[in-house]
């Protein structure tokens, strides 16, 4: 194993009983949540994971990393299924960013997640400190409590992904 240069993991040469071709690589994405885990494999293209425990009460407070567009999107569900909505929006920008490089959850209230993201696009806007990019976003099945996103570095079918019940201690 090695290391993208967001520090994700890479297989640098897969086993031979995958029959691969020479050069590809096995990237793998990893997330938690009290009580869940996640691994998601792609070939040859970056992949991050974010995943979180949808909250509980009122969203209000919550809102602040959204876009005008998104808080609309939040507040116009029905009351029961706000918190659904804002913690998903909230994954698919925070795999967006943890693929496209580090530190950029400052960027969440500038992240779109919503009105390009019908094929899955979520634009990174770059800035000083920040490269930017493009991720595709999708979300994962999950329980009803918990929300999952996958972010890639261009559109592709061959993502696998792993959900793990972690024993409590």
């Amino acid at each position: 194993m090695t290391h993208d240069g967001f520090g994700r993991p890479v297989s640098a040469a897969p086993p031979p009983a995958a029959g691969w071709p020479p050069g590809a690589r096995l990237c793998l994405g990893v997330a938690a949540d009290p009580g869940r885990q996640f691994l998601a494999v792609t070939r040859d293209l970056p992949v991050a994971l974010s995943v979180h425990t949808v909250p509980r009460g009122p969203v209000g407070e919550l809102l602040l990393p959204f876009t005008p567009l998104e808080r609309r999107y939040v507040q116009e569900a029905p009351e029961d299924r706000r918190a659904h909505r804002l913690a998903q929006l909230w994954t698919r920008k925070e795999a967006a960013l943890r693929l496209t490089g580090r530190g950029g959850l400052a960027l969440a209230d500038e992240i779109d997640a919503l009105s390009e993201a019908r094929d899955g696009k979520v634009v990174i806007p770059a800035s000083p400190a920040h490269p930017g990019g493009i991720a595709y976003v999708r979300d994962l099945p999950t329980g009803p409590r918990t929300v999952a996103s996958a972010a890639l570095a261009a559109p592709a079918s061959g993502l696998r992904v792993w959900r793990f019940a972690v024993p409590r201690t």
